[in-house]
């Protein structure tokens, strides 16, 4: 499942150690362009309770979807 993690601490995060904590947990990395204040990451929600506790600077939230709607025009016929 994908999530979202973000930094939520005042000082520069150690991005070594962090990097080393989601190895050990198995986090795949999808996106970092935001890195290190955010990162797409993909993991077994199994591992969601404890990598949080290890990772307590960071908040981590589920990835969520939305559907747009159609910018299209609609005409609506009356009967």
């Amino acid at each position: 499942m994908n999530f979202i993690l973000k930094y939520q601490g005042t000082d520069q995060p150690d991005l070594d150690q962090v990097c080393a904590i989601l190895d050990t947990y198995h986090v795949q990395l999808l996106d970092n362009s935001l890195w290190p204040e955010t990162a797409l990451v993909n993991m077994e929600v199994s591992v969601l309770a404890s990598l949080q506790k290890v990772l307590n600077q960071w908040h981590i939230y589920p990835e969520e979807e939305y559907q747009l709607p159609s910018p299209r025009k609609t005409i609506k016929k009356s009967h």
